[in-house]
This record gives C-alpha cells, structure tokens and sequence, in this order.
C-alpha cells in the first residue's frame, strides 16, 4: 500500500495523548493515527449503509410487502418440522 504525508494540526493536549499511547503501545504515532482513521472511516461507511436501509424500510410499500412475506413464511410454515 502507497503511503502519503500529510500535516494535522490539533490541539496541544491531544498531540500529547498520543504521544503516550504510542509510546506505551510502542508504536510509531502515524501508525496510531492511521489505526484511529481507519476505525472512524469504517464508522462513517457502516452509519451509512445502516441509514441507507432504514430509507429503504421507511418506504410504506417495502413495508407492506416485507410483513406480508413474513405472513406468508409464518402462514405456510409447519413448527413441528423444523429441526429443533
């Protein structure tokens, strides 16, 4: 994987935050930032895929037709025959 330099500026406090848990993780400070931002990037797609499916269940249609699939998965299913 390529990698690019890039320059932050944060506040004070924080640089020295992570200064210490680099340390004490004995890691380098961009490999700590770069686990940070990978972690919030992942965040950021899974909030958006999970926003994305509630628009899709708030479609009153959808709705319909997902309790009527389970009406019908409930309706045609024998309980004494499932493997449990």
């Amino acid at each position: 994987m390529a990698h690019s330099k890039m320059s932050v500026t944060v506040p004070e406090d924080i640089l020295n935050e992570i200064k210490k848990m680099a340390v004490s993780r004995e890691k380098k400070v961009s490999h700590l930032v770069t686990e940070a931002l990978t972690d919030i990037i992942k965040k950021f797609k899974e909030d958006a895929f999970v926003s994305q499916i509630n628009r899709v269940f708030e479609d009153p249609e959808v709705t319909r037709e997902h309790r009527k699939m389970a009406d019908d998965i409930a309706n045609n299913t024998n309980i004494e025959e499932l493997p449990w």
